[in-house]
Order: structure tokens, then sequence, then C-alpha cells
């Protein structure tokens, strides 16, 4: 026997599901929003409003970055499908967390020409072994430096695993 009333509910999630995460014809066609700028745009704001060196608690840090944005979202500065990528870089800090760093891991290596002494996919890197060849870094927070070079990773200090805004 069918149960309409766990049949409806059933349908309401899965109409509620596919509305919240955009799925539909106009989203398979949107193109992705670049939220770089708009982090950039909203960086002056967010250090004023949520200051790292001020704060003492990371998950308070990351409330106020997203009390922030939403005024930002509000008033255009951050489009709506930004702010959760703007909060990822909030989360993605050392901002309320006493003695942690950003720590830097080789995510792509590229290839040494031992004869000219240059990585092949950038000139401008010298080498003596492919290891310095590094192409991208993956970033994440440790709780000190020496834990940071302790595991290959290289320290970047405080902040946030966000790149900077010129």
């Amino acid at each position: 026997m069918i149960n309409l009333k766990q049949t409806g509910l059933h349908f309401l999630a899965m109409l509620v599901l596919a509305l919240g995460s955009g799925a539909g014809p106009q989203s398979a066609s949107a193109a992705p929003v670049d939220c770089e700028p708009a982090r950039c745009a909203a960086q002056d704001a967010l250090a004023m409003r949520c200051p790292c060196d001020a704060a003492t608690n990371h998950g308070k840090h990351v409330s106020c970055v997203n009390r922030v944005l939403k005024d930002l979202v509000r008033d255009g500065t951050v489009p709506t499908s930004c702010k959760g990528k703007v909060t990822r870089c909030a989360a993605r800090s050392t901002c309320g967390k006493s003695g942690f760093v950003t720590c830097y891991f080789p995510d792509e290596l590229g290839t040494c020409d031992l004869a000219l002494g240059t990585c092949v996919e950038d000139a401008s890197l010298a080498c003596t072994d492919s290891s310095q060849c590094v192409l991208s870094l993956t970033c994440r927070t440790r709780s000190s430096a020496e834990s940071c070079t302790a595991v290959g990773g290289i320290s970047g200090g405080g902040g946030s695993c966000c790149g900077s805004c010129g």
C-alpha cells in the first residue's frame, strides 16, 4: 500500500533539493561566475569589520565574515553565488587560531631540463631537479610552522590560504 503522506513529503523534499541546488534548465546554461573580483572588492570591508589580527576565536571570525557578506550581497558588492566561496576563504585562514600558519604543499611538479638548468614549463625557474619545478600549490592551515615543515610543507605565516588581492 502506498502511503500518500510519505510520498508527498518525499516529492516535496526532492523538489526543495532540486530548487535549492540550482538544478534546472537555467543553471545548466549559465556561465560560472568568477568570484575572485568580488572577493577582492569585499576584502577591505571584511578586514575593517572582521579584522583577522583581533580575532580571538576562529568560529566567531568566520561568523563575522558571514554576517558582513550578507550585507555585501544585499548591496550588490558580492554576487549571491560567491558568498560561499568568500566565506570559505575565512574558514581557510589562521584568524582566531593562535600560533597557526598557512602551509603550502607542492601540488603539481613540472620537469627540470638539466641541460639548461630551468624548468621546462617555466624557463624563468632555475632548477637542479624536478622537485624545484613547482607548478601549483595546495594550502592548508597547520598548528605551527614546525608542524608544517615536518610534513613537507612550506610555512606561509598567518593569514588566509586564498590568494591576496593586488
